[in-house]
């Protein structure tokens, strides 16, 4: 009885996983991918539709000619997509963003909360168990929300236990043990390169299923590698920090100490500090100053276009390395910085082909669709693929 059970649960799920992807399907489509009988579709069908996850809807006209009886059309399941929702939070320098994804993983909305000073680890909990209560006390939203999911700028153990986040000042935070009394749902806390890399491989089932690098270009320089779709997560949950790739002896002084990062060759900091000329970037808005150089470069300006040029020189360097270390057949660049690389997509493209070892495929260079709340986004499709998903990517499991 037990294993029918679990039985029934997956092929529950799979169901919802089918329709997600393909977005919607006829009960022979299903009966077909889970190798089972029509009966048993129309049973896990019938249990689908009590708990109110999928609808009947009418299939599209094939325009072939059926035995079907005049007047009942013919009939396809699909997501009931207001049935379920998932916050997703990423927690940013001097900013909280927040995305809402429903049952289909469609995002019904984002919003952003900038803040002056850097907020402690009770303050963040205590504005995510704000924007939960928001969302329960809205008549749309009650009773649908199943899951929260939190992504950090930093090292991050598999546990949800964040051990250094330099840009944002915390170092040896238990920020799981803060949320149960807060906000009563499951949560699930991920560094936010690896969210960004889930939230664009989630979002885009098209993509091939071999080996995927994602690296996120913002006031850190963070990474994320997804191979044979599961996360990398190493030893301790920490893989993927990219942006510490040792590509020198010299140059300014990284944050975890070190000369010679990738990030700090082509973090936002780094770009701003090479730009703008001065070592104080206190009370500067950074987050539009790649697109503020983009636009002066293509007028011309000296600078403008120096700063690509050595952005676009280690950012070479960097792919260089990571794509003779994972073969990937995907690389995304996302966060701020990436509309530099944007710029200059082609020579970065070229540049990488030009340098990797010969006989390795190039990979596509890829910038991600998700926008600023890449992170939260992604956050969300965490929760999301936890609740009501079997696909082909492992996560870190619900505290």
């Amino acid at each position: 009885m037990a294993d029918q059970t679990i039985a029934k649960y997956l092929n529950e799920l799979t169901i919802l996983t089918m329709l997600r992807v393909q977005g919607q399907a006829s009960r022979i489509e299903i009966a077909r991918h889970l190798s089972v009988t029509p009966a048993t579709v129309t049973r896990l069908i019938n249990n689908l539709i009590e708990q109110g996850l999928v609808e009947d809807i009418e299939a599209p006209s094939s325009g072939r000619q059926t035995n079907r009886e005049p007047g009942r059309p013919a009939t396809n399941v699909a997501l009931k997509a207001d049935s379920a929702f998932f916050l997703g939070v990423e927690v940013g320098v001097d900013i909280l963003r927040f995305a809402l994804l429903d049952l289909a993983a469609t995002v019904v909305e984002t919003s952003e909360m900038p803040f002056h000073n850097r907020m402690s680890p009770e303050e963040v909990a205590g504005e995510i168990a704000r924007q939960v209560d928001r969302l329960r006390n809205n008549r749309f939203f009650k009773g649908k929300l199943k899951g929260v999911g939190i992504a950090f700028p930093g090292i991050v153990r598999s546990d949800g236990f964040v051990v250094n986040l330099p840009i944002v000042g915390w170092r040896n935070v238990d920020f799981p043990s803060l949320l149960p009394e807060r906000i009563d749902l499951p949560f699930f806390i991920e560094n936010d390169a690896n969210a960004g890399a889930f939230g664009c491989v989630y979002n885009d089932p098209s993509l091939p299923n071999t080996c995927t690098l994602f690296l996120k270009l913002d006031a850190g320089c963070g990474g994320a590698v997804v191979v044979d779709g599961r996360l990398l997560r190493g030893a301790n949950g920490t893989a993927g920090e990219f942006g510490h790739l040792r590509l020198s002896d010299d140059g300014p002084l990284c944050g975890c100490g070190n000369k010679g990062c990738l990030e700090s060759k082509i973090g936002l900091a780094a770009i701003a500090h090479r730009f703008l000329e001065t070592p104080d970037l206190s009370g500067i808005e950074l987050t539009e100053l790649p697109g503020h150089i983009v636009d002066l470069a293509l007028q011309g300006d000296r600078k403008a276009i120096e700063t690509i040029d050595h952005f676009v020189h280690w950012l070479v360097q960097g792919l260089v390395s990571l794509v003779n270390l994972y073969n990937p057949s995907v690389v995304f660049l996302g966060g701020p910085v990436s509309r530099l690389a944007q710029a200059a997509i082609d020579r970065i493209s070229e540049g990488v082909g030009r340098g990797i070892v010969t006989g390795i495929p190039a990979p596509a260079l890829m910038l991600s669709t998700l926008g600023p709340q890449e992170g939260a986004i992604g956050a969300a499709a965490i929760a999301h693929h936890h609740t009501f998903d079997i696909s082909r990517l492992g996560l870190i499991m619900p505290r």
